[in-house]
């Protein structure tokens, strides 16, 4: 294996500009394996980790914001600056990692624009729309028809992932969206229903809806891996559209992230992670192999508070 990713290590303490929901209602999803299988985490509330061969954490950049990693593999953006987001490697340094503060996702589309989930009239991070910001910094809304599609269900933009084929892959707190380069957007499915779902609501409000779809990912042949956080589920929805189970996170554990490497798949969960900071967020990534077996390569240890 080659030696991990050139970064920065830096102090960042970036203001959430969420305007849909309250800084840190819930812990991080951001998780990346990057080509050469190193694992990155955000844990809440310290910062963003390499997880090392044996378990422990190697910081790359301290933080008591943050929720979303994106990798950027072609570093079309390794010389930029977000406007809203932090990136963390080196300049110049290629793959490029870029961290969000607040709680909007990102992800790093085929054409080397960094999409964001947007507030309702602007082009600051939110939860209702989408926004393309290029390599040369300019941003724009992106898509009108996906966030036409949210609207109609009164919901809200959770996850973002990158496809094969260069599209956009969209979770919302029920469904999942497929966002093309031109912007055309399509429902894979807007109420995903969980037949097994452990039902653990957010926030434990009787009325926040199911299952909280959360990080994602979709392999090359367009099979998508998402996190069923209100129902400490993982998914593998196919590419016809069948739902079904691939793990279940006992509680406190719920899954909050997804990452795909190799053939294998790779979970962040959080404790508590339906719940506010009180209860207590303590991390650990699970990976699911290709042969089916689940291990564990990282857990926080119980006596592990924030710093």
């Amino acid at each position: 294996m080659k030696p991990a990713l050139t970064y920065v290590v830096a102090i960042v303490a970036l203001a959430s500009v969420l305007s849909v929901a309250p800084l840190w209602a819930h812990p991080a999803s951001g998780i990346i394996v990057d080509a050469e299988g190193h694992v990155f985490i955000v844990y809440s509330l310290r910062g963003v980790a390499e997880v090392q061969s044996d378990g422990s954490l190697r910081y790359l950049s301290r933080s008591t914001d943050g929720h979303w990693l994106a990798l950027d593999p072609e570093g079309r953006l390794s010389k930029a600056q977000p406007r809203y987001f932090q990136r963390i490697t080196a300049d110049g340094a290629k793959p490029t990692l870029i961290f969000a503060g607040g709680g909007s996702p990102i992800t790093v589309g085929g054409d080397g624009g960094l999409y964001y989930a947007t507030a309702p009239n602007s082009l600051e991070p939110g939860g209702l729309a989408l926004a393309r910001e290029a390599p040369d910094g300019t941003i724009s809304a992106f898509s009108p028809q996906l966030r036409r599609l949210l609207a109609q269900i009164d919901d809200g933009v959770t996850g973002l992932a990158s496809g094969p084929d260069g599209s956009v892959y969209v979770a919302s707190w029920t469904g999942l969206f497929k966002v093309k380069t031109d912007g055309s957007a399509t429902e894979v499915s807007h109420r995903v229903v969980v037949p097994d779902c452990d039902e653990d609501r957010a926030d434990h409000r009787p009325s926040s809806p199911l299952p909280l779809l959360r990080g994602l990912a979709v392999d090359g042949s367009g099979n998508i891996y998402v996190a069923a956080t209100s129902c400490h589920r993982v998914l593998k929805v196919s590419a016809d559209g069948e739902i079904r189970s691939i793990l279940n996170s006992e509680r406190p554990w719920a899954p909050t992230g997804i990452a795909l490497h190799d053939g294998d798949i790779y979970v962040l969960e959080y404790t508590n992670a339906n719940g506010p900071k009180t209860e207590g967020w303590l991390p650990r990534v699970r990976k699911i192999a290709r042969d089916g077996r689940v291990s564990t390569i990282y857990s926080a240890p119980a006596d592990d508070p924030p710093r």
